[in-house]
This record gives C-alpha cells, sequence and structure tokens, in this order.
C-alpha cells in the first residue's frame, strides 16, 4: 500500500479520534568478519510503516499500534484498524490531545556516498588497531545505514527527514597464561571518524590486555580515601537517572527525587538536554509524537531549574510550552585535577547497578586501574558501592570528554567517598 491508501483509510474510519503515521526506509551495508576475514558482506533494504490509532472521549484517551505490511491492501488494513480501535477503547488513560502543527521539518536527501566504500573504510579502520600479538580482534560486525523518516498525524505535522548511522561490534581477546580473555566492545555514532573508531578498538585491546594481567584487591593495598572515577556505563545509568528524575513523568508520579531549585552538587555543572550532537547517534529533529525538538537546561550549577519530557505527561504536567522527549544529554562542567593523585579509574562492571528510590549505586568490577603515584596496577574481583544523592554532592569531572549514543560530556565522573570492598 501507498500512504496515499493509508491515509485515505484512517481518515475515513471514523472510530478514529487521532492518528500518527511513521514511514521508515532504511537503506544499509552490513560487514560481517571472524579476524581479518570477512565472511559475509550484505545489502538490506527495509520499509517500515507503523500506526498508532487514538481514541477519545474527551476524558480517556487510549492507543494502539497497528504495523502495515506488504501484503496489506484497504480490506486487510481497515480490519487491522477496526482490532486497534478495539484495543484503544479498553486503554483508559487521563485525556491528552496529540501535538497540532507547529513547524513542519522537511530534509532535503544528502547521501554520505557509497554505503558499501565507507562500511570498508570503518573495517580498515578497525584492523589497524589490531597489531599485537598476544591480542587480536575476533570477529567484527559493522552496520552502516541510512535512514528516510516520514511522520504525520492528523493534527497537521507532517515532518521529512533523513539521518545516517554506524554501529561496530567488535569481540577483542587476549591471551593469558592461563586462558584467553575475551571483551565486548559497541560503537555507536551518527557520523564516521575513522580516527576515532581506531582509538576505541585499541582501548579495548588494552583493557583486554590489563584484564589478563589483573591483580586482586588483596594483592594491592590502596588508601582508605581515594578518588574513584567511574565512565562509560556507570556514567551513562547516572546521567540517565537524572534526566529520567527531571521528566514530566517523574514529576507528575511523583516518582522524582529532586525538584526545581534543589542543589544536587556543591560542585557546580550544567545539564542540557539536546535534540542533536555530532556522535550522539540517538540525535532526532522531532521525537516520536512528532513535536519538533531544541533543547532545555535542566541544572544549572549544580541546582535543578527545569523539566522537559513528552507530550502526554507535560499536558498532564500543566507545561505552557511541551519540550518533546529529547534524546541527547550533554553536561558541560568545570574540570578538576587527579592526574598526580592516588586513584582508581573503574573500566568495566560486571553488571552496573543504579537502586533509583533509595539512591545506591555499585556493583561488581570487572576491571579497574589503581593508580599508586607512578604507575597504573590492573585490579578485578571486587566491588564498590556508594549512595548517588550523598556522593553527587561532591562529584568532580574530568577534563577528558567522550561522546556516546545519547551521552556528550566529560569522560570521567570523580567520586570522593565510595566504599571498596
Amino acid at each position: 500500500m501507498n500512504k496515499k491508501e493509508i491515509l485515505s483509510c484512517l481518515k475515513n474510519n471514523k472510530k478514529i479520534s487521532d492518528y500518527e503515521l511513521k514511514i521508515v526506509d532504511k537503506n544499509s551495508r552490513e560487514l560481517f568478519y571472524v579476524l581479518h576475514n570477512l565472511q559475509i558482506n550484505r545489502a538490506v533494504k527495509v520499509e517500515t510503516v507503523q500506526i498508532n490509532v487514538y481514541v477519545s472521549d474527551g476524558k480517556t484517551t487510549g492507543s494502539s499500534i497497528v504495523t502495515v505490511t506488504a501484503a496489506d491492501d484497504v480490506k486487510s488494513l481497515n480490519a487491522k484498524l477496526n482490532k486497534a480501535v478495539s484495543k484503544a477503547k479498553a486503554v483508559h488513560n487521563k485525556y491528552y490531545p496529540l501535538p497540532a502543527k507547529s513547524k513542519n521539518i522537511t530534509d532535503k536527501y544528502k547521501s554520505k556516498g557509497s554505503l558499501n566504500d565507507i562500511a570498508n573504510n570503518v573495517a580498515e579502520a578497525v584492523f589497524k588497531a589490531d597489531v599485537y600479538k598476544e591480542g587480536w580482534i575476533n570477529s567484527t560486525e559493522i552496520f552502516v545505514s541510512e535512514y528516510k523518516e516520514e511522520f504525520i498525524n492528523s493534527r497537521g505535522i507532517n515532518h521529512s527527514t533523513n539521518r545516517f548511522e554506524l554501529q561496530i561490534e567488535c569481540i577483542p581477546t587476549w591471551k593469558a597464561e592461563k586462558e584467553e580473555i575475551e571483551l565486548y566492545k559497541f560503537y555507536e555514532s551518527n557520523d564516521v571518524d575513522y580516527k576515532q573508531i581506531t582509538k576505541e578498538i585499541k582501548e579495548i585491546l588494552n583493557q583486554a590486555k590489563e584484564r589478563s594481567m589483573a591483580k586482586k584487591l588483596d594483592e594491592v593495598k590502596l588508601p582508605k580515601k581515594l578518588k574513584v572515577l567511574v565512565k562509560n556505563d556507570m556514567l551513562e545509568e547516572i546521567v540517565g537517572y537524572l534526566a529520567n528524575d527531571l521528566s514530566y513523568a517523574s514529576k507528575y508520579m511523583k516518582q522524582n527525587h529532586y525538584n526545581k531549585k534543589d542543589v544536587i552538587s556543591n560542585n557546580k555543572f550544567d545539564l542540557t538536554m539536546k535534540s542533536y550532537v555530532k556522535g550522539c547517534s540517538a540525535s532526532r529533529k522531532y521525537d516520536g509524537n512528532g513535536i519538533t525538538l531544541s533543547s532545555k537546561r535542566l541544572i544549572k550549577d549544580g541546582k535543578v531549574i527545569g523539566n522537559y519530557g513528552d507530550n502526554k505527561f507535560g499536558y498532564y504536567a500543566n507545561e505552557k510550552k511541551i519540550t518533546g522527549n529529547l534524546p541527547v544529554c550533554v553536561i558541560d562542567a568545570k574540570a578538576s585535577s587527579y592526574k598526580k593523585q592516588k586513584h582508581l579509574i573503574i573500566e568495566s562492571f560486571s553488571a552496573p547497578q543504579l537502586e533509583e528510590n533509595l539512591g545506591y549505586w555499585g556493583g561488581e568490577v570487572r576491571l579497574a586501574r589503581y593508580f599508586d603515584g607512578k604507575k597504573y596496577i590492573p585490579i578485578t574481583g571486587f566491588s564498590i558501592s556508594g549512595s548517588l544523592f550523598d556522593d553527587l554532592k561532591t562529584v568532580e569531572f574530568s577534563k577528558e570528554e567522550n561522546i556516546t549514543e545519547r551521552y556528550k560530556g566529560p569522560k570521567y565522573f570523580i567520586f570522593n567517598n565510595v566504599k571498596i570492598s
């Protein structure tokens, strides 16, 4: 079915109060390697068509999702829509309207070039870091994709955008005396930076090396007071918690810990939710309900100054200007010096943990590096824990920066009162 036929079915169904139509055309190149040997080079083209059907009586609003397939025609789609209406009627959310037309986004399609060439260049960048005798990249998967996306709703919104996405999965391996150490690396970006790719792979290979020679905690004498640096998964858990806590949804459901004017940290930092950051693959120009996105600062100088979130809970919270569900978190902070002091860098956890209600955070450490004042010593097999609400009051930030799927900011959060056991 084409777009015109789908919209005709939606407009002619009087049982439907509102609708959202999302059409995504994905064009990608996928490479699969074992060691340096290419096993599969696959071109993929996929179209996904999804409809969100809304039914409202002015007091409640319900919704249900319909997926349109290549086998559908007018008759089968109408049957699906009627079934979705029945499901939506069974959902009794408090009433909320869909966003209305503000400014439609129309992007001219700009390809980055041959996806096959980009994928092969990415592979070269990965293998450029694979230069060690005892360590190697066991397997590599590369996905280079371009998306053309359309969003249309019943209130006049009609967006047409395109985006690029790169994903890399690697299994680095290091041969130790008694066993081989395997780690996992996932890299994702909305841009191509070949030097950064090589740097990321080199770093994970070095982590595999350090994991193979890591000492146990009882073999290393740590001082009682020690700066603990966290990065990657744990840092993203903390940042994700702050973003979620300051959302309209958490505020409305009274699940939030922080409110406006609350001081989170005595060490000043700013947290801003943004729609687009180069390198962050979660970047979007509009959210899942079609709201055009920009940015919203939530924390300034360590103090809460605002909230953000989606259309539904923004309406419930009586927000005058609903921001939309902004996808990327950016932190700006004054850098602290730590390199000359004894410190412990947590490279990876077995499974980072953060309990949102009580504020407990920590977990079992798979690999850490202890700087004793002269050199770094790799350590494994211990745990750290802390109280996030207390620890954030004195948190410090590194000069080094990092960019991930949903985050740009200091590479390390530096904590001063973490329990090590």
